[in-house]
């Protein structure tokens, strides 16, 4: 095939994408646009003989406070590639959410000749997602109201039924001692009004603040068990609210399992950055296990796929009599998935 196939191949599929292909020329007076698709117009509503010879930004309109815009001028002014979701505006002024890629193009000389940008229209998968929180949302509300309302109330009657039976038996001289199973019911009780306003709240409160929550709750339910939280100098003071979330979830599910099957002496809880990425590990000196001989269940599955869902990591390291390591990261809130290749 030679050059000129090529480009009619080339020209073609350009043509045929179902992505919004755009590519501006910066060596002219603001770096307008010279080509567009026919997917960027059926997106935008614009037909190209009226954004030719314009800067893109007018998809802004008057919403010019975007985040995203200070990382894709620094992107163009540094001849790098970025992606970065914008709230753009079609020709009939209806909202859309724009995942922009953009990549520069460089002559034989290493210069920058143009940039392509590849928009995504990602307006109905937000949607989606916050759909889906506010279904989270909903039943995490409803299982805080089950729990008050019911386990907690027959619980509380049961922890007060046996104290009265024990100050019963204690004022007749007879030799019963109900003090361990009392202390337990009361740490049950605890930490089940914990869990439940923890459910309740806790989108409101500050990612770290949830943790020492939880940590808490995981030292009250097993006192002979030391369990400690390392939050390193450079973690971030707050993460956005399906964050905060997701990552509390995994926290919770990695302490129960040390709780039930580890038979440590101590559990840390760490939270540290590592070139930008979020870390939250859990690691306790316990029995261990052989990972390979053992097969995933429910919690290690929930816990990878609220990792992958953040569009992070997980992991688990062990091995028999040498403790476990659970580790989870995910990449800074404003990093967004490459699109899809054409």
């Amino acid at each position: 095939m030679d050059g000129s196939d090529r480009l009619r191949l080339l020209e073609r599929a350009v043509t045929a994408s179902t992505n919004s292909i755009s590519i501006t020329d910066p060596s002219q007076p603001d770096s307008p646009l010279v080509y567009v698709n026919p997917a960027f117009e059926r997106t935008t509503g614009y037909p190209a003989e009226e954004v030719l010879g314009r800067n893109c930004r007018f998809l802004q309109g008057e919403d010019r406070d975007q985040t995203g815009l200070g990382e894709l001028r620094a992107a163009v002014r540094e001849g790098r590639h970025c992606t970065v979701v914008l709230r753009n505006y079609r020709k009939d002024e209806t909202l859309f959410y724009n995942e922009l890629s953009v990549y520069p193009v460089r002559d034989e000389n290493d210069r920058v000749t143009n940039f392509v940008g590849v928009q995504n229209d990602i307006t109905e998968r937000l949607r989606t997602e916050e759909a889906l929180r506010e279904i989270r949302r909903a039943e995490r509300r409803r299982i805080a109201r089950d729990l008050h309302d019911i386990v907690i109330q027959d619980l509380s009657g049961a922890l007060q039924s046996l104290r009265l039976i024990h100050l019963q038996f204690k004022s007749s001289g007879a030799e019963l001692d109900f003090t361990e199973e009392l202390e337990a019911l009361g740490r049950a009780s605890s930490g089940l009004r914990s869990a439940v306003y923890d459910l309740r709240h806790e989108k409101e409160r500050p990612f770290v603040e949830s943790v020492e929550s939880l940590v808490e709750l995981n030292r009250q339910a097993t006192p002979e068990r030391e369990v400690r939280l390392v939050v390193e100098e450079k973690f971030p003071g707050g993460l956005s609210g399906g964050e905060s979330v997701e990552l509390l979830r995994v926290l919770q599910e990695a302490l129960t399992n040390a709780r039930r099957h580890s038979r440590a002496r101590n559990v840390e809880v760490r939270l540290r950055t590592e070139d930008g990425d979020i870390f939250v590990e859990v690691s306790d000196d316990g029995r261990g296990f052989d990972i390979a001989s053992v097969r995933a269940g429910v919690g290690l599955s929930a816990m990878r796929e609220r990792a992958e869902g953040l569009g992070g990591t997980f992991a688990v390291y062990g091995r028999p009599g040498e403790g476990t390591r659970v580790v989870v990261s995910i990449p800074p809130e404003n990093d967004t998935p490459a699109p899809r290749r054409l």
